[in-house]
This record gives structure tokens, sequence and C-alpha cells, in this order.
């Protein structure tokens, strides 16, 4: 998960369990403590190879961590066991490569005709579920198409939720300019419904963000999410 272009601590955590995962089926445990009893100087040798982009970087770090159950913070681990060089970069970077991206262009144009698709997942033949996300040996894909039980509904649902959510967060902002009568003395915030209950707009967010960029970006999502005119989500 990333924020504004940088690893959040939920995303590093999430690249942590990635790795003990990795080592969990890749390198089941072995009597004795398998890969982790293995001499220090092969986690040297060990290199993950990743692009220059800073969150890229972290995330293999936090990867390696996961992996090697490596103690301490993401930068010794990330000079010594991450790399970044020409030709991984060429490997890990498909757009130079237009036979690549034409393939991807592809993937992408297909899950997004599929995904609006209006197909109860649990009353489709196999046939549909074949055209929707492939053979029944894909069991990852079956599963989780299966969680969204029709692809098209679910698509509708979190656009409303998403405009809920937008309506909360403009009164929210039209609390805070409603006057000074409602603000907290001595404080950052407004007062809530109770004596005790401070409204949300008080709350220092993430990364130095304020309420209205916060309202601003989650607008911007939710009008490019679905276009009335044509009738279809975009989930670019």
């Amino acid at each position: 998960l990333k924020w504004g272009g940088n690893l959040t601590k939920l995303g590093e955590k999430q690249a942590i369990a990635l790795g003990h995962r990795h080592r969990h089926d890749m390198y089941p445990d072995a009597p004795g403590g398998g890969i982790l009893r293995l001499h220090s100087t092969f986690r040297h040798d060990l290199k993950i190879k990743t692009s220059d982009e800073g969150r890229v970087m972290k995330t293999a770090a936090a990867f390696a961590k996961g992996l090697l159950e490596l103690e301490g913070d993401l930068p010794p681990i990330l000079v010594s066991l991450v790399h970044k060089e020409k030709g991984s970069m060429h490997m890990l970077d498909p757009t130079g490569n237009k036979e690549v991206k034409q393939e991807l262009d592809i993937c992408k144009d297909k899950i997004t005709a599929n995904l609006q698709r209006d197909v109860d997942v649990s009353s489709a033949t196999e046939e549909a579920l074949n055209q929707l996300v492939g053979p029944k040996e894909l069991t990852a894909l079956r599963s989780a198409i299966h969680e969204a039980e029709n692809p098209r509904k679910t698509l509708v649902q979190i656009h409303e939720v998403m405009g809920e959510l937008l309506a909360q967060l403009e009164e929210m902002l039209d609390d805070m300019g409603s006057g000074d009568e409602k603000r907290i003395e001595g404080g950052e915030g407004l007062r809530g419904k109770d004596e005790d209950d401070v409204a949300l707009s008080g709350v220092k967010l993430y990364k130095g963000e304020t309420l209205l960029e916060l309202t601003e970006r989650w607008r911007f999502i939710y009008d490019r999410l679905y276009n009335a005119e044509t009738d279809k989500f975009d989930l670019s």
C-alpha cells in the first residue's frame, strides 16, 4: 500500500508478510531451521533487484526482512540486499518493450471488460466462468471472482459507498466554516454533538494532509470511476 508515492507502514507490513509466506511456500522449514540457518554469508550473496523508485526499493527491503527473518530498520537491509542495475531495470520495467506493452494492454482491456459484466458468479455456467477468469485450474482467480459475487454490482456498490463518504467529508468541511462558536477553545478541531466528541476535522491526517485535500482526492477518484454517459467504469 502506498500513499502519494511513498510506502506506508501498512505496505511495509504487507511486504514483510509476503516474505514470510514466500519462505514457507518455496522453502518449507526443515529440521535445523532450513533457509534461516544457512551461513550468514549467503544472506549477503542474496540480491533482490528492483527499479530505482524509492517505494519499490523499500518494498524489496521489507520483503527481504520477512524472507530472512531479519531484525532492525529497512535502510541497512536495503543497502546490503537490494540492488538496482541497468539490466534489471529493463527486465522489471516493460515500458520500453513494445511487444510486452501490447500484451499488457490486451490483458488490461480484457480485465476491465470482464469486471463490468453483470454476471452472478454463484449461478454462472462453467463456460461463463471460463470467459470471465479462465479455467478452473486458476484457483486464485476463481476464488477472487467468487468473493466479488457479481462484478458490476460490486462496482456500483463501491461507487455508492464512495459517494456516501464524500457527503460525510463535505458535511465536516461545512462544519469547519460554520462559525467560531463550535471551535474547541485552546485546541484544534470542532465540537461534536457530545461534549467529549471531537470531529474528524480536528484530527491530524496522515502525512499532514488536510481535510480539504482528502475530500478533493476522493472526489477526483469518485468522478473518474464511473461515466454516466457511457455507463462504464474506469478501472485504471
